[in-house]
């Protein structure tokens, strides 16, 4: 079990930094949606609301620790739910779109209602950007490195 967290642990932030480079990629020079600093400060824009922004250093720091954080808790989670997939021979990439997909729509639809200052926003660049970031450049390689790392520790 011990294993089972570290691996996921070690996922999670793998898949943490990871979407932070696509977004960096995709969404300061392509699309022109925000700074670099702004990529950092976006989760706890998403937690606080925007009057997080008006602190800038502070917005940067809350939101590097809650975006890892939550990299961490759902890498833990595909860590446990992994070997179940795997025994039924199910592609660890496969089982990452679908485990992506869900993320964001818990993410975006369960935690930011609940929690989010602001209600969530549905636009098509929204969706379209959530959820293919979170698919191909979180959990894709959140889910490969957990694999990597269950083979590693079996092998042992």
């Amino acid at each position: 079990m011990t294993n089972t967290i570290r691996n996921g642990a070690m996922a999670g932030m793998v898949g943490a930094f990871t979407i932070w480079i696509f977004e960096y990629i995709v969404q300061v020079p392509i699309l022109h949606q925000t700074d670099t600093a702004g990529v950092v400060q976006h989760t706890a824009l998403l937690v606080f609301g925007p009057r997080i922004l008006a602190q800038p250093l502070l917005a940067f720091i809350l939101g590097a620790i809650i975006h890892c954080l939550t990299g961490l808790v759902w890498g833990i989670i595909f860590a446990f739910v992994w070997p179940k997939l795997a025994a039924r021979h199910i592609e660890a990439t496969l089982a990452a779109l679908v485990f992506g997909a869900f993320a964001w729509v818990i993410m975006h639809n369960v935690v930011l209602a609940l929690f989010s200052p602001d209600p969530p926003v549905y636009t098509f660049n929204v969706v379209l950007l959530g959820m293919m970031s979170h698919m191909v450049a979180f959990a894709v390689p959140l889910a490969l490195t957990v694999k990597a790392l269950e083979e590693r520790t079996r092998n042992k």
